[in-house]
């Protein structure tokens, strides 16, 4: 069984109504408390806890513990504002939005959509356990942990989005140097939220976007890294929705021409192209 969860959705809603009535007291969000339990998947489509549509098979998101929850209607609940869970496992750090519920969830257990767990094992139903040990914690998009982000010039904040309407963001939605700058379905995850900073910066989670090496090479990776002034971090939004890096004179460029999830960034000579074309905060 990959999915506690899915389990118990098949079941009738009366035994929803049960877990309700033998649930503990509902706990406040401990932002930045490190949790120990168990991760399993989900896949299913519809309308999460949050009131929003979702797709388990294709977004990056997280379903919580019923025990969590604290309000009669979920969809105004404090978790479905800016709260999101960082889980580590096996020295790989993910961050996905809650945007669902987890009725037959313990308060340590988190059901993962299958692209988000795909991202620490295999979810081929051949090839994987189903369940992970992990540990996570609830952080606010605001900071993605237990504290603010780094203070830092300020600027116009808001989804960096290219070919498909898609939006850029750090991969798996991880904040550590070197972690590569992608495209995925805009799922409200605090790395795809940038802030074009006043001194030529561009910034999320506290990190800058940041060409590799300070290469000037096409086909160079981009990714996110310390602020550090450098050339390498400077980036030009032009009229023509170019992202310019002046030091390499190249344009912020979709790998392959892709459009597809996961298309790494780079540095590419400015063609003019639609996956060099991006709609940025103003």
């Amino acid at each position: 069984m990959f999915s506690v969860r899915k389990a118990v959705l098949s079941v009738a809603a009366g035994l929803t109504a049960v877990l309700a009535l033998a649930a503990p007291a509902a706990a406040a969000i401990p932002i930045g408390q490190v949790q120990n339990g168990k991760a399993t998947y989900y896949n299913d489509a519809g309308y999460g806890a949050c009131g929003t549509p979702i797709n388990a098979a294709t977004e990056m998101l997280v379903a919580v513990s019923y025990q969590w929850w604290t309000t009669a209607n979920p969809n105004a609940d404090p978790l479905c504002s800016g709260i999101s869970v960082q889980v580590t496992y096996n020295g790989k750090t993910i961050t996905v939005p809650v945007k669902d519920k987890c009725p037959g969830c313990d308060a340590t257990h988190i059901d993962l959509s299958q692209p988000a767990f795909g991202q620490f094992a295999s979810t081929d139903p051949s090839n994987t356990p189903g369940v992970l040990n992990v540990t996570w914690k609830f952080v606010s998009s605001t900071g993605g942990g237990d504290n603010p982000p780094p203070s830092g010039p300020t600027g116009a904040t808001g989804p960096i989005t290219g070919l498909a309407n898609k939006c850029i963001g750090a991969a798996g939605g991880a904040t550590g140097n070197g972690t590569a700058i992608d495209l995925y379905s805009c799922v409200g995850d605090a790395t795809q939220q940038w802030t074009r900073a006043t001194d030529g910066t561009i910034r999320t989670g506290g990190k800058c976007m940041d060409v590799s090496g300070s290469g000037n090479a096409n086909g160079t990776k981009v990714q996110v890294w310390d602020c550090n002034g450098t050339g390498a971090q400077q980036w030009v939004y032009t009229s023509a929705r170019d992202l310019v890096n002046p030091q390499s004179n190249k344009c912020l460029d979709l790998a392959n021409n892709s459009s597809a999830d996961f298309t790494k960034t780079q540095i590419w000579t400015c063609t003019g192209a639609p996956n060099q074309k991006w709609t940025a905060p103003v």
